[in-house]
């Protein structure tokens, strides 16, 4: 090969080493920029409830904020804690009462499957423990609270609007109302939630 022709040769191939080393640093850093915004552990989100008392017709809403921790794509860990925004109310002509959720809170496991690029769905369990409410006038005011603690297990499905937004359907079962196990009142819930990964 002609010395002219050798150097040039040289030169295209130190140039084109170097320039696909920059571009494979550049593909790796972006890999890595990626990655770490589509696996933030962290997420918030806020969901509402609507539960429902089984015998009794009643059906009261909560609204909960969720903080949760994804330690890796399947298993994660989560809290919440609600407020009751919707009580059972009754009245006749002389007696008014109203029973309601004052608070609830759970600390639950989850673990998720996907189903589709977009879709996952979910089961959790764990420990829940709901205050509930009880006021009656018949001319004097009675107040009175009965608070329930135990499982609480349940299903669900998640869509993934982005990598950090999603929404949730879910149905749960909270601890029964009541101390004697043959005359327990069950207690149900459907949810609709969302969720933001940080």
């Amino acid at each position: 090969m002609p010395p002219g022709l050798a150097a040039f040769s040289d030169y295209l191939r130190k140039n084109m080493l170097k320039k696909i080393a920059v571009a494979l640093m550049g593909l790796g850093c972006s890999a890595a920029v990626f990655s770490a915004q589509a696996e933030q552990p962290l997420y918030f989100g806020a969901q509402y409830s609507q539960q429902s008392v089984d015998d009794l017709s009643w059906d009261f809403g909560v609204l909960s904020a969720v903080a949760g921790y994804k330690f890796n794509d399947v298993f994660a860990i989560e809290g919440r804690f609600g407020l009751g925004i919707q009580d059972e109310e009754y009245s006749s002509a002389l007696t008014s009462a109203k029973v309601g959720v004052d608070h609830s809170y759970s600390i639950l496991g989850k673990a998720s499957w996907p189903m589709l690029e977009t879709l996952s769905v979910y089961g959790i369990a764990g420990f829940n423990k709901t205050k509930y409410d009880f006021k009656v006038n018949d001319g004097d005011t009675l107040r009175d609270d009965y608070s329930e603690d135990g499982l609480i297990y349940g299903a669900g499905a998640e869509l993934h609007l982005t990598s950090n937004l999603s929404l949730n359907l879910e149905y749960a079962v909270l601890p029964e109302i009541g101390d004697d196990d043959e005359d327990n009142l069950d207690v149900e819930s459907i949810s609709a939630g969302i969720n933001y990964r940080f």
